[in-house]
Formats: C-alpha cells, sequence, structure tokens
C-alpha cells in the first residue's frame, strides 16, 4: 500500500513541471509576438535572437556567395575550354587548307612554267616527275616515273621551265635513270649566247659548272649567259643552261676559268619534261642527227 501512495506523487510532480514548462514557453513566445508585431523596436529577446543569427547568417551568406561563385567560375572555366578545343581544332584546319592551298598554288605554277616552256620550244616532249634520288657525287642523278613504254630512250635530254636539267643514261619498262648535268661525270656543248663563242660545259658535283676552253681573248663577262649549242643531237639548240658567275683570267695557259650558275634550281626539282628526240647516224656526212618523233 505503501508502494503505491509514493508513486502517485511523483507522477503528479512530474506533471506539474511539465505543465509550468510548458506555460513558460507559451508566455515567452507571447511576449516575443507581442514585442515584434506590437511594436517596430527590438525587444531584449528580439536583439538577443538577431545578435545571435547575425553571425551565422553572415557565415551562411558568405559561404552560399562562395559555392554560387565557384559554380560559376567552374561552369565558365568548362566552357572557356570547350571553346578553345573548338577554335584550336578550327585553327588547325585552316592551317592545313592553308598549306594545301600554297602547295596547290606553288605546283600550278611550276606546271604552268613547263607548259610554257614546251609551247615556247615547239618541240615534243612527255612529262615526268621525279621519284627518287641518287646521293652519290660522282654519278649525280634522279629516277622519273617515265620508261621505254612511254618511248623514252637512253640519250634524250631532260629540261624543266627554267632549263637544262640533263640527259636520259638508263631506262626500264616504266622509269628511267637522269645523270644531272652538274655531275662532275656530265659534259655538253654550249654556246656564249652574246659573242656565239663554243665551249665545253662540265659539272662540278656542287651547284655550279666549269666552262673550258674559252680563249682568253674572248671577252667574257659575269651575267653572260650560256645556252645549249645544238651538237651531238642531244639537246635541241637554244636552250638555257645558266649565267656566268665568275671569270678568272691566270698568266699562265691559253684559256679562261669560267664558273657557270645553273639557270635551274637542283635543289628543289620535281617536275621535268623528256624531250621526245632520237639519235641517227647520217650516212652522207657520218655524224649524228637529231630526228624528231
Amino acid at each position: 500500500m505503501r508502494k503505491k501512495g509514493s508513486r502517485k506523487p511523483r507522477s503528479r510532480f512530474r506533471t506539474f513541471r511539465l505543465i509550468l514548462l510548458i506555460g513558460f514557453l507559451l508566455t515567452m513566445a507571447a511576449i516575443f509576438l507581442v514585442s515584434t508585431l506590437g511594436s517596430q523596436k527590438f525587444g531584449p529577446l528580439h536583439e538577443l535572437l538577431f545578435e545571435a543569427a547575425g553571425p551565422v547568417q553572415k557565415i551562411l551568406s558568405r559561404a552560399s556567395e562562395s559555392l554560387t561563385s565557384l559554380k560559376q567560375d567552374y561552369v565558365g572555366l568548362l566552357s572557356i575550354r570547350r571553346e578553345n578545343e573548338r577554335l584550336r581544332g578550327e585553327l588547325q584546319e585552316c592551317r592545313s587548307l592553308s598549306y594545301r592551298n600554297r602547295e596547290a598554288l606553288a605546283t600550278n605554277t611550276r606546271l604552268r612554267k613547263l607548259l610554257d616552256f614546251k609551247e615556247t620550244t615547239g618541240l615534243p616532249m612527255v612529262a615526268a616527275r621525279i621519284i627518287g634520288k641518287d646521293p652519290s657525287v660522282w654519278f649525280r642523278s634522279v629516277v622519273i616515273d617515265r620508261g621505254a613504254s612511254d618511248g623514252v630512250s637512253k640519250g634524250m635530254a631532260i629540261v624543266n621551265g627554267d632549263g637544262v636539267v640533263g640527259q636520259v643514261f638508263s631506262v626500264s619498262p616504266n622509269y628511267s635513270k637522269v645523270l644531272l648535268a652538274v655531275a662532275p661525270s656530265s659534259a655538253m656543248d654550249v654556246v656564249l649566247q652574246k659573242s656565239r663563242v663554243r665551249g665545253i660545259l662540265k659539272g662540278t658535283g656542287s651547284l655550279t659548272y666549269q666552262l673550258d676552253y674559252i680563249l682568253k681573248t674572248i671577252e667574257v663577262e659575269e651575267g653572260d649567259h650560256v645556252v645549249t649549242a645544238g651538237y651531238g643531237g642531244i639537246f635541241p639548240t637554244g636552250l638555257p643552261i645558266g649565267v656566268v658567275s665568275k671569270v678568272i683570267r691566270k698568266r699562265r695557259g691559253m684559256f679562261l676559268e669560267i664558273e657557270v650558275e645553273p639557270a635551274v634550281d637542283f635543289l628543289t626539282l620535281e617536275d621535268l619534261l623528256v624531250v621526245e628526240q632520237e639519235l641517227i647516224i647520217s650516212e652522207e656526212e657520218g655524224g649524228v642527227l637529231p630526228v624528231e618523233q
């Protein structure tokens, strides 16, 4: 009986304390609402809550602004990166197009020069392209993509839009080997265009010629043009060879030492022309004559 009586006072005390706490909270809420709605001035409680919430709101606001700025920067960075990739691709495409246009223009200019040269000379010619080079000095030569099946034969002259390049010295059905005029083993009959004096032009292995057998009594000056003489039937008469670049008069000897700069740029050879001429022996004169096909 005592145990039941002691439990009831405790339960009533807890209920009383709960009611008292709820009443206190309701009273404080009422005071806060009245102070807020009834007057525009901050009450003590309002000021306390406001001061406590202000720093928190400030931190949250700055954090929100930082996150928003970071998000915008990240999105902007991704957009700029995509734009850079797009622009880089367009730039690469424009560069490739520019390279192709320049190459097409250079090829067109080169082929136009070959065509003009062919029309000017009026000789039958076959167009050819260099597909290989021999690096040796003594037999400086190139391989072209024309052979016996195209009508090319040994001894035919090779030219381009600037002048004489060399002559064919080896032929297969579809390819030919051309000995360049600057090779030390190459020699051809030429004339000085101004004085009409004949000499022998030899290759030096470098990018110059050596003109031999010109007497000291002949007036030769730098800038004089040298052309093919047409003897032997290999090279037609009057094809450009080069320009005199140096004249040396030594005390001893009867001949001048003459250096000739080639009219052809042998470093940039690509497209060539094969002069279609055959060599036959003249029975009456016992000489060699060219015959056009």
